[in-house]
């Protein structure tokens, strides 16, 4: 095959290299082979081998013939004459094929062929449609002109076989596809469309003949029905009316061939898309032939097929998005209670979310289905607004269909037996959970309708489902419910309902497990408790047998997520009122921590019991039971600190309790494991723990604040009854860094830890003295540095308010000089380009705030950090640069009263002026993304505005040798620098 010579190549040589193309052979033979056959394509000789191929008789060979002409018209230009001689050659070829048995895939190629002949010479050919049938009818090829002069097209195409109608209709079908992926403007190209739009008429001729409810022998129905689909789809692009009315005139023999089983899929296909795309292409009589057929037996038997079927198939799926398809078309019509026709399918529609099978699973048209009403109801919304003062009759059309929805809708989500949903795969669990989050969308829509009467529904659905022990309806009832939480106003106008569900014997059923109560209803149901929390703020009378329960399904480890959840939020909530349970509440824990405890369950419940803590009135009381609290957590620490002093290779067999708190039930080993990992573990989980505490015990946030207090009488409250509780809680954070800090999520914690007291505007036990804080943050740590610095910013700001102000010189005189030399410490920005970025976060929010204090560093110290600063503009990390960025904005903004500070700022804005203007004119000249420009220009806006220098200091950066890009003329340079200091 190396060897071969393109030159010399013989026609037999050539069908040797097609067969070998088709053969299984190594991919560097194929490649090679489709190397030499399309140099062979494109060679002058292209055409003669694409003649001798198309007269072989073998299939794949004639395929190959067709195919080299349809690269030679794709890459030569013709004469008129030549383009003639071709296409009578390919006619002639067609011909012969549909005489002698050529297979259907050459035949279809030819059609293509034909069709790139038409898109590159539509000018030799333009009435292309009747002259191919003209010359299929002859048998022969016959000059172009003659066609014109022949019998009227309707008995020309009366007179076609079915294997010539077959390639008409091939050819018609690829004609639209082809020539809409044509751009039009080439000159070459300017008349095309519009010579294809001389032959739609001949186009509509064809199909009108060939789109019958019959398959007779004589024509292919199906084949007529694609080719005008495909016809649609180019019509819809290019919507020309006299051009969409020949058209319409198929919709009605479409429609016809419903009913036909043959049929059924190519024209269901064909509507459903074009309700779909293009409802405009659909007049009145269209709609109402369509509503006919819904209303026929054959429509009615397709329906309750897919309705009933205990197997859905593609028949019935392809019914039932015909049927949406046309619903989504006229559903204005729907919304109109007085069309009765319109009601009976609207009927049909809310019946589709009947069909057996389970959401996503096995009934496909649900979904589909359910969106559809979706969209109904913000319709029906729009029609029904204004209309407010009349009431909403539930048993009149279309509120009533909309009712059957909802129950349809809320009855197909109850979940299958465990048997059943075990056997679903991934993807089939997560359709069936999607689907009950689109049923709650749906309702959260009606309740704008229907309003506290649907809460009720779904409440009385519960209370029926209860005696009954109907635990797959009560749970969907019940979910339905909580979906609807959201809906309700703040006040309590449906307490009322709510009643009736937390009073009845509910909570009792619940609490005695899931022998009784299976854990997904156990499930929904308390998670109805956190849904609707504020309604226990206003009926204390059921907080306790609300808690028991949540406090009973917490130490199960298939409800401890979903019930801590629920006790975190109605804690925090209730707060006040359930202050005088605390100790209780502290027991419950305690006796929680004794079995297999989740860690975030356990996070939710400490953070639970310190929102109790906060409300607590007396502080000796706060005190005490905040002790206890600590003191439970602090049993995690002290085993933590111990298990990591064991000797290295010491290691803990999976039998040994401490295993139980160190690790949750599913990541649970089974092998010894060392005792340095147990103690990493227990150390997060206790720092999770303390975290969580911390942010349970800052005071809500509508809480009011008195802005009379006494600041010293609030300081010495907060020494007095949370001085130690503070020292020992900063040992426990000490302790843990000093053992743990290298470990990043120890790190994290921490800081979360430290940033809940610096939120908070009353004393409390994470609200630390502020030199405390101090010495902490620039104690030494093993990782995540960057963290510590972000924390200490976020520190320095909780400082600048209420009476910390006075901390604020002494706090910086020593973390300015930390964060310094944590820079310094970097051999380039980019080696931690994050602490590169905080730290120049943290200095440009001192330099803002307390200019007097920034300016006062040491000179050497000061000199670093512009200069530092002057790197990360040059770097290629964004968020450092932007960082950059900002720092420079300030600083050459930056104002203050004091004259010394003033002093230094316009000293060293006279040194770094022409440092600053040579990074950003480096970056605006090509070393900055794009997308970094709009924050790089606002230092250089604020250079030009306030300093004298600017224009000088800009003009010699630009005329730097190192200026980045050859391609900026003198003269362009001065028109930029005009431009900036206009």
């Amino acid at each position: 095959m190396e060897n071969i010579s393109i030159e010399i190549i013989t026609l037999p040589e050539v069908e040797h290299l097609v067969h070998e193309l088709y053969k299984p052979n190594p991919p560097q033979t194929i490649s090679r082979i489709q190397e030499i056959l399309q140099t062979l394509q494109k060679s002058p000789g292209g055409w003669q081998l694409a003649d001798g191929l198309l007269s072989l008789p073998d299939q794949n060979v004639k395929f190959f013939g067709a195919l080299t002409f349809t690269v030679k018209l794709n890459t030569e230009s013709l004469s008129d004459d030549d383009a003639v001689s071709v296409l009578q050659k390919l006619i002639t070829f067609l011909i012969t094929s549909l005489r002698d048995g050529t297979a259907g895939f050459v035949v279809k190629k030819l059609c293509s062929t034909l069709v790139t002949y038409f898109i590159h010479y539509s000018h030799t050919w333009p009435r292309c449609i009747r002259h191919l049938s003209y010359c299929l009818e002859s048998r022969t090829y016959v000059p172009i002109e003659d066609a014109d002069n022949s019998s009227p097209y309707e008995d020309i195409v009366q007179s076609l076989d079915v294997e010539n109608l077959y390639a008409v209709s091939w050819f018609a079908q690829i004609l639209p596809n082809e020539a809409e992926k044509i751009d039009a403007k080439p000159i070459k190209y300017i008349s095309l469309h519009d010579r294809l739009a001389t032959n739609a008429a001949d186009v509509v001729v064809l199909l009108n003949h060939g789109i019958k409810p019959i398959n007779d022998g004589s024509t292919r129905p199906a084949d007529s029905i694609s080719c005008l689909q495909a016809w649609i789809q180019y019509i819809q692009r290019n919507p020309k009316q006299p051009l969409v009315q020949q058209f319409q005139k198929l919709v009605d023999p479409v429609i016809n061939c419903l009913p036909h089983a043959d049929l059924y899929d190519v024209a269901v296909g064909l509507l459903t898309d074009a309700l779909e795309d293009w409802q405009s292409f659909f007049i009145r009589e269209h709609f109402e032939s369509l509503y006919s057929v819904f209303d026929s037996d054959w429509g009615r038997d397709k329906y309750h097929s897919l309705i009933e079927s205990e197997e859905m198939d593609d028949d019935d799926i392809h019914f039932g998005l015909f049927m949406l398809a046309f619903g989504n078309a006229r559903i204005e019509d729907l919304t109109d209670g007085t069309n009765e026709r319109a009601q009976r399918f609207l009927t049909m529609l809310a019946g589709l979310l009947s069909a057996k099978g389970y959401p996503g699973v096995d009934d496909k048209i649900f979904v589909p289905a359910l969106e559809f009403w979706g969209t109904f109801v913000e319709i029906l919304v729009d029609s029904l607004y204004g209309e407010s003062s009349r009431e909403t009759q539930w048993d009149k059309p279309p509120i009533w269909q909309m009712m059957q929805a909802v129950s349809e809708s809320s009855r197909k989500i109850q979940y299958p037996h465990i048997t059943i949903y075990n056997s679903w795969d991934s993807t089939e669990r997560t359709a069936f959970g999607d689907a009950r989050k689109d049923v709650a969308d749906f309702l959260q829509s009606v309740y704008t309708i229907i309003g506290k009467e649907l809460v009720s529904i779904f409440a009385k659905s519960m209370l029926e489902a209860l005696p009954r022990s109907a635990w797959a309806e009560l749970e969907a009832a019940a979910f339905c419910l909580g979906a609807l939480s959201d809906c309700l106003p703040d006040e309590n106008s449906f307490d009322d309902i709510l009643t009736q569900i937390f009073g009845s014997p509910l909570f009792g059923l619940l609490s005695q497990g899931q022998s009784v109560v299976p854990v997904r209803a156990r499930q929904t149901c308390l998670s109805l408790i956190e849904r609707y929390s504020d309604y226990f703020g206003n009926h204390a009378e059921f907080l306790p047998a609300a808690l028991n329960l949540l406090f009973s399904a917490v130490g199960d480890r298939h409800l401890a997520l979903p019930s801590s959840k629920s006790i975190y939020t109605l804690c925090s909530s209730c707060r006040s009122i359930l202050t005088p349970e605390v100790g209780t509440f502290l027991e419950q824990y305690a006796t929680l921590r004794n079995s297999e405890l989740d860690s975030l369950a356990e996070e939710r419940v400490v953070g639970a019991i310190a929102s109790i803590i906060q409300a607590v009135p007396d502080d000796t009381q706060k005190t005490n039971a905040f002790r206890r609290l600590l003191t439970m957590i602090g049993v995690d620490v002290e085993t933590s600190l111990q298990l990591s002093s064991c000797g290295e290779g010491s290691l803990i067999p999976p039998e040994n309790p401490v295993i139980i708190r160190a690790y949750d039930f599913a990541q649970r080993p089974d092998a010894p494991v060392p005792a340095s990992e147990i103690a990493l573990n227990l150390a997060v989980r206790a720092l999770r723990c303390l975290c969580s505490v911390a942010k349970g015990i800052q005071a809500p946030s509508e809480a009011l604040v008195d802005l009379d207090a006494d600041e010293q009488g609030a300081q010495m409250l907060s020494n007095t009854n949370f001085e130690q509780i503070q020292v020992d809680i900063m040992s426990i954070l000490v302790r843990l860094k000093e053992t743990f800090s290298s470990n990043s999520e120890v790190v994290d914690v921490i800081c979360s830890i430290l940033r809940a007291g610096f939120s908070e505007t009353e004393p409390g036990p994470f609200v630390f003295p502020p030199q405390m804080v101090t010495e902490f943050i620039i104690s030494r740590w093993h990782n995540r540095i960057a963290t510590v610095v972000n924390t200490a910013s976020v520190f320095v700001t909780s400082l600048s308010s209420g009476n910390q102000k006075k901390y604020v010189a002494e706090v910086l005189s020593q973390l300015l000089p930390w964060v310094f030399g944590l820079l310094s410490q970097l051999s380039e920005p980019e080696q931690d380009p994050e602490l590169a970025q905080y730290g120049i976060e943290f200095a440009q929010r001192i330099m803002s705030k307390r200019p007097e204090i920034f300016m006062s560093q040491p000179a050497n110290m000061l000199e670093f950090l512009f200069m530092f600063a002057i790197k990360l503009l040059n770097g290629n990390e964004p968020l450092p640069k932007a960082a950059a960025a900002d720092f420079w904005s300030t600083f050459i903004s930056l104002q203050t009263n004091d004259e010394n500070t003033r002093a230094i700022v316009d000293n060293a804005m006279t040194y770094l002026g022409p440092k600053l203007c040579e990074s950003l004119i480096q970056n605006i000249g090509g070393k900055a993304a794009r997308s970094e420009l709009d924050k790089l220009s606002e230092p250089l806006k604020k250079l030009v505005a306030q300093q004298v220098n600017a224009r000088q200091w800009l003009g010699a950066a630009l005329q730097d040798p190192a200026f980045p890009s050859d391609k900026v003329t003198p003269e362009e340079k001065e028109l930029f620098l005009k431009k900036v200091i206009m």
